[in-house]
């Protein structure tokens, strides 16, 4: 004769159901939550920009007050922070994939970049990245460039050829200047900023650019498609770079002499 379950066990098993369920749908929410908050934090990338490096007592005596140019040791400080942190650091090139989609980003990478073309990129920076395996870019104003020489506090044309650990790019010709708040990007005509480029292409490459003071507008976007540029950077955005930023827009983190480590720190850890 079959036996009919008790209606005691029928409501056990109800309860364990009802009980199980809510707790198999809260464990893959968290899941989920926590696999769309990484995703986010890992699909950006801080880019750090920097100025002149000099000795410290180069900073002391000449430049104390001046935010644009960081002491020795304060920069080799922070590169040796980036290394501990477990950091790498990726080129130009490296990151233009990961905006293509064709490049997976690591936990944590940092892309670093000098403006303007200071003689220290190669006597300071350069030497100091080697020693932690990192490499930098560096974009250079090519009036500057071109006008250098040995007692000149810019790199020569001649100072580009090694790109061992630091490669260049362009900080546009001589577009870096601007007279009362008025930029230059802003008075020239779109075929001077095309001829801007062309000169520029005389000095280095321009897959990559950083506008002047981090200020752009669409005639120098469009010069810069035209011209089938990879990637442009902009400055003091002060947040990550995600792969849905234009490509000629991409925010940089500004790192000078006034910013802590631990402001460094937060730019680091920031979504």
């Amino acid at each position: 004769m079959k036996t009919i379950p008790a209606r005691k066990n029928i409501l056990d098993r109800y309860r364990n159901k009802r009980v199980i369920l809510p707790i198999i749908i809260s464990v893959y929410l968290i899941a989920t939550l926590f696999h769309i908050c990484f995703t986010r934090n890992n699909d950006k990338i801080a880019i750090l920009g920097f100025h002149n490096v000099v000795r410290d007592e180069v900073k002391q005596q000449e430049y104390p007050y001046n935010m644009w140019v960081e002491s020795e040791s304060m920069f080799r400080e922070r590169i040796a922070y980036l290394y501990e942190q477990g950091y790498t650091t990726w080129t130009m090139q490296e990151l233009y994939e990961w905006k293509c989609g064709k490049r997976e980003k690591p936990e944590k990478v940092v892309v670093l970049t000098f403006d303007d073309g200071y003689r220290s990129s190669k006597e300071i920076i350069a030497p100091i990245l080697k020693e932690y395996g990192y490499r930098g870019t560096t974009f250079v104003v090519g009036s500057l460039v071109k006008q250098a020489d040995e007692a000149s506090t810019y790199l020569s044309k001649e100072d580009l050829k090694d790109q061992e650990t630091v490669e260049y790019y362009s900080h546009t010709y001589q577009l870096h200047d601007h007279d009362n708040h008025e930029y230059a990007v802003d008075r020239a005509s779109k075929q001077q900023l095309q001829k801007d480029y062309e000169q520029q292409l005389t000095i280095t490459d321009c897959s990559f650019v950083a506008y002047p003071f981090g200020h752009y507008n669409d005639e120098i976007i469009s010069v810069l498609e035209e011209n089938s540029v990879k990637l442009a950077f902009g400055y003091h955005e002060n947040r990550k770079a995600s792969k849905t930023d234009h490509a000629f827009a991409l925010p940089r983190f500004s790192v000078n002499a006034y910013t802590t480590m631990d402001t460094m720190k937060a730019m680091l850890e920031s979504d």
